[in-house]
Formats: C-alpha cells, sequence, structure tokens
C-alpha cells in the first residue's frame, strides 16, 4: 500500500479520537473537575497518546505534521476571534496554541533525522508538564496566577520522576539531562514551557547525541 494511503487510513481516525478528547472528553473534565484539569486532559490523552504512537501507526511524517499543523491553527482562531472554548481555553494564555505548535515543529524537523527525540521532547511536555501542573494545582491551589506557582517545588520533582524514565529509556544519557533541564526551565515564569520544555529538550538531546554522549 502507499504509504501515504495509509497514513491517511490511520491519521484520519486517529484525528477523530483527538477531537473526541478535545471536545467532549475534556468538556467533562472541565465539568466534573476545573478548566486546568481539562486541558491536562489534552496533554495526556491527545497529546501524550499521538507522541507514543507516531512511530509505530505512521510510515511517513506528512499526515501526522499536517494534522499538528491543523490543530495548531484550530486552537489559535478562537483566541484570534474572540470565541475560545471556554472548557479548556483560557483569556490571553497560548498554552494550547503553543503546544500543538512545539508538535508541529518537532516531527517536522526530526521525523527524518531521529524521530525518538521529537517522541522524548513531546512527552515531556505532555506527561511530564502534565503531571507537575495536577501536583501543583493540588498543593498550592489554582492555577488562575501562574506566578504564584512558579519557583521550584514538588511540583517539579514530580516531574522529573516522569521525565526521567521517559528519557533515558528512549535516549539514554542525553534523555536523562534533557529531563533535568525540562524539570527545571518549568519552574521559571517567562515563555511558554509549551514551547521551552520541548524545543529546549529536543535540542539538548540531539546536540549532547551529536558530541558522542
Amino acid at each position: 500500500m502507499n504509504p501515504l494511503i495509509h497514513d491517511l487510513l490511520v491519521g484520519i481516525p486517529f484525528f477523530i479520537w483527538v477531537l473526541a478528547v478535545v471536545f467532549p472528553i475534556s468538556r467533562w473534565f472541565y465539568k466534573r473537575y476545573s478548566n486546568y484539569r481539562a486541558r491536562k486532559a489534552i496533554h495526556y490523552f491527545a497529546g501524550g497518546l499521538a507522541a507514543l504512537s507516531a512511530p509505530f501507526l505512521f510510515e511517513t511524517p506528512y499526515v501526522f505534521v499536517t494534522a499538528s499543523f491543523l490543530l495548531f491553527i484550530m486552537t489559535y482562531l478562537p483566541h484570534a476571534w474572540g470565541k475560545r472554548f471556554e472548557w479548556f481555553q483560557i483569556p490571553e494564555k497560548y498554552g494550547e496554541v503553543y503546544f500543538t505548535f512545539s508538535y508541529f515543529v518537532l516531527f517536522a524537523i526530526f521525523w527524518n533525522l531521529d524521530i525518538w527525540v521529537a517522541v522524548t521532547a513531546a512527552l515531556f511536555v505532555a506527561f511530564g508538564d502534565g503531571i507537575t501542573g495536577i501536583i501543583k494545582e493540588r498543593y498550592y491551589g489554582k492555577r488562575e496566577n501562574e506566578r504564584a506557582v512558579k519557583g521550584l517545588n514538588i511540583g517539579n520533582l514530580a516531574m522529573f520522576l516522569v521525565c526521567a524514565p521517559i528519557g533515558y529509556a528512549f535516549e539514554g544519557i542525553p534523555g536523562l539531562i534533557a529531563a533535568i533541564y525540562a524539570s527545571l526551565v518549568e519552574a521559571f515564569y517567562g515563555i511558554d514551557d509549551n514551547v521551552t520544555i520541548p524545543l529546549g529538550a529536543a535540542a539538548i538531546i540531539w546536540l549532547l547525541k551529536g558530541a558522542g554522549l
């Protein structure tokens, strides 16, 4: 079978699953818990599953990368039009937009270079940042004031405990060092960590592997 046809046959139902997570499933988390939990449900069940599945389900980057770009547009336009998806989007916070854009960049660049660099870095933000957010919400309160929960704390330790085995399993010592970076950079308020974690971690892994580590 033509690889592109294969990827379309796989990608269309997978994209429908992602839309199911973004709409009915995350909306349920919003009603049951909070806007923030709905965002993290998308991290886990859409972003995490997509990153883990990509090397096994898809034969080429085209469908996966195109779907990532479409999700980037889909999450950006509600902000631009002032008609946000209120169950997971927050005024003047573009985390989900950066999240999808980072996936687009990661897999577009690394698919044919070393797809596991992209997978590892994406999982850091999908699962690692996802768990630290839940821990911080649990111990430090609601997340409306982002500055209030920044700084090194138990959430960053939890993130390291998630990212370290992921990084080491997929990319060895470079992945472990990148996990340390990801767990530390999440603590700082400034550039959105949906950008700094995956793109920075991918750069670290790639450079360290290139140096022979």
